[in-house]
């Protein structure tokens, strides 16, 4: 059976407090470790990522990077996260905005989209206006360490543009 997610529903159970959205912040910085390793070194080193239950231990999270490297499908993937989105019991809007996120994150990944349109764009825009900027802010902070450890691994002096 599927089940599908009405605008009113989700509306409903988006909806987070300043507070919620900051505690998803952390989410969205796995988020970005994860997909970018996959990016750059396959799905099975994003696997390898959450097998590590301490630094991830987010069991949807898990599910989620599984199901994207069992299933090469992402209509598959979206319909099977979001009944367990959709079948689970929140006690907080937060836990669903979250597993929105890391389904919407999974799914990019699966479908090789652009991570920098995923994490500039897609992502921020499930805080809402208000709150986006803070979202955007840890893809840039993210994107910057990123280069840096690059420009160390290459030797380069940190202060040079040559990334």
């Amino acid at each position: 059976m599927l089940f599908t997610i009405s605008a009113e529903y989700f509306s409903g159970r988006v909806q987070c407090t300043r507070e919620d959205k900051q505690e998803c912040l952390y989410t969205v910085r796995q988020l970005l470790e994860l997909a970018f390793e996959a990016r750059d070194h396959g799905l099975l080193a994003m696997e390898e990522m959450v097998s590590d239950h301490t630094r991830f231990p987010d069991r949807f999270l898990r599910k989620a990077v599984e199901l994207t490297m069992e299933t090469s499908d992402p209509d598959k993937i979206r319909k099977v996260l979001y009944n367990l989105i959709i079948t689970t019991k929140y006690v907080a809007n937060n836990h669903f905005l979250k597993d929105v996120l890391i389904t919407e994150t999974m799914l990019a990944v699966s479908r090789s989209e652009d991570l920098d349109y995923v994490f500039a764009h897609l992502i921020p825009s499930y805080f809402g206006l208000d709150y986006s900027p803070q979202a955007e802010e840890v893809y840039r902070n993210y994107k910057a360490s990123r280069a840096q450890e690059r420009k160390m691994i290459r030797g380069l002096p940190l202060g040079t543009d040559q990334d």
